[in-house]
């Protein structure tokens, strides 16, 4: 029989692409300068990948008893793959195209359609820029804006300009392709691939069940250290366009690559030597009395406040990693370091962090126990949200760092003990639709966490006030683990 490690391999390999997710926030300056967009469209991108993502582990669940794995993974791979390579359409949509590609020489002596741009001069000399049929003089270092503007593009003076200003046409198109093609069809891809590897992870390692879950997931929490940088450098060599395009297909590759080998091991399989524990309610490592349906779950008030829990702990990750590059740039700790800038740094320290924190946090509840686990890292992270903001403004990169290691560290946790104590407390029989039903309350996270910040920063013009209420939900979730206690035999 295949070493069942190769398992756990494979399902980190997904995981590491699916993670790719965590790496948004590298896409929302270029998309703003580029296309016009406020904070809060760019953060509805995020939000609904994240809701989408929770819809897509429902169906998935359902299916995996009856397709198997392999079949459910290589349908998210396909739907991920597909998402990424229709949204690189989504800049033709404005402006001839112009968006999608705007240095390429293409654009040469064509006339190009804004509703709205802003042009600077970064020349020594005035620029000429034929507007509606006239003929406009922007002195150097200044800008102009035109609104509802055919301008002729006929030197690469103009090209040049256009593509250092901020502008936008027919965006909203553009936006709802946006939304349609990366947050509801690679959210759902994602949703159908993450729901395999946990399951897969404890059927095989019923032994070392909260380490074998955290290594699983451990992928998805690093994604973006690795990808985070991939899409970086696409973006500045390819444009953001092809950088979605080239994603999808690697996406395609290794997602549908690495599902091919996973499969259940047979229903009466055992590890060597091990014995199943007998039924407990022993709050140290619950065991299942039953395995729960998901109706008979649903019905009990540990479910509930487990929901709870997940939910406000997995809003103040995701506000976080939504918004850290952008964060640490208004909060002047985006500074250049090592050929990048600190704050791209800092989205891969958060993704690294995050993924450590995954079997860290598995291995600790192994130990220790799932409640004690369940309030360090609730109280870790409560003081972290209420804190984050002041760090980063005394520390500067300093502060940014340290921050996200104890964030990634927290958030990664979540993950990690929701499933296990979703086994621990339902069965590890019908894990994979019942916790697709218990992850509603990341995917309603995301409905809370990024999108609430960016309303509440374009509203205020800072995070303060989005930190301090993900600090008091935080808080509740503290009290949650004191009073969860497992279901009792009925």
């Amino acid at each position: 029989m295949t070493s069942r490690w190769i398992y756990l391999l494979c399902g980190f390999l997904i995981n590491l692409m699916l993670g790719v997710i965590y790496s948004w926030s590298v896409f929302i300056g270029p998309l703003e300068s580029i296309l016009g967009w406020t904070r809060a469209l760019t953060s509805g991108a995020f939000t609904l990948v994240v809701a989408f993502f929770a819809v897509g582990m429902l169906p998935a669940g359902m299916l995996l008893s009856k397709w198997g794995p392999k079949k459910v993974v290589w349908l998210g791979g396909i739907l991920l793959a597909l998402g990424w390579i229709l949204t690189s359409a989504a800049g033709m949509f404005a402006s001839d195209g112009f968006f999608a590609d705007p240095t390429s020489k293409k654009f040469l002596n064509r006339e190009l359609e804004f509703d709205s741009i802003t042009i600077p001069n970064k020349f020594k000399t005035p620029l000429e820029i034929t507007v509606n049929g006239e003929k406009v003089t922007i002195p150097p270092g200044e800008s102009k804006t035109f609104t509802n503007a055919k301008i002729l593009v006929d030197s690469k003076p103009v090209l040049e300009s256009l593509v250092y200003g901020r502008g936008s046409g027919f965006n909203m198109n553009s936006l709802y392709w946006l939304y349609f093609a990366y947050g509801i069809i690679g959210g759902i891809g994602i949703g159908f691939a993450y729901n395999v590897p946990v399951p897969i992870a404890r059927r095989w390692f019923p032994d070392k069940s909260g380490l074998a879950v955290g290594l699983a997931v451990m992928g998805f929490g690093m994604g973006a250290l690795f990808l985070a940088p991939v899409a970086v450098s696409l973006i500045f060599t390819a444009g953001w366009s092809n950088a979605f395009l080239y994603m999808g297909i690697l996406f395609l590759i290794v997602v549908c690559g690495a599902g091919a080998v996973l499969r259940f091991p047979p229903d009466d399989w055992k590890p060597e030597g091990w014995e199943p524990p007998a039924p407990t309610t022993d709050a140290k490592i619950h065991v299942a009395h039953k395995d729960y349906e998901w109706r008979e779950m649903i019905k009990t008030k540990q479910f509930w406040m487990l929901w709870l829990w997940y939910w406000f702990m997995a809003a103040a990750g995701l506000l976080t990693i939504g918004h850290i590059k952008v964060v640490a740039k208004e909060y002047g700790a985006d500074l250049p370091m090592m050929g990048t800038t600190a704050g791209v740094i800092a989205v891969g320290m958060l993704s690294l962090f995050n993924g450590f924190g995954r079997p860290g946090f598995g291995a600790l509840s192994d130990k220790i126990g799932r409640r004690t686990a369940l309030i360090i890292d609730a109280g870790l992270m409560t003081i972290m949200m209420y804190i984050f903001l002041g760090i980063v403004a005394a520390m500067g990169v300093a502060g940014i760092f340290l921050s996200v290691i104890l964030v990634g560290l927290a958030y990664g946790g979540v993950l990690a003990l929701m499933p296990t104590y979703n086994a621990d407390f339902f069965g590890a029989k019908n894990l994979g639709f019942n916790y697709a039903v218990h992850f509603t309350a990341w995917g309603a996270a995301g409905l809370i966490g990024p999108q609430l910040a960016g309303f509440i920063r374009d509203a205020t013009g800072s995070y303060e006030a989005a930190y301090a209420a993900s600090g008091t939900m935080c808080l509740i979730a503290v009290i949650i683990s004191f009073l969860l206690k497992p279901p009792k035999a009925e």
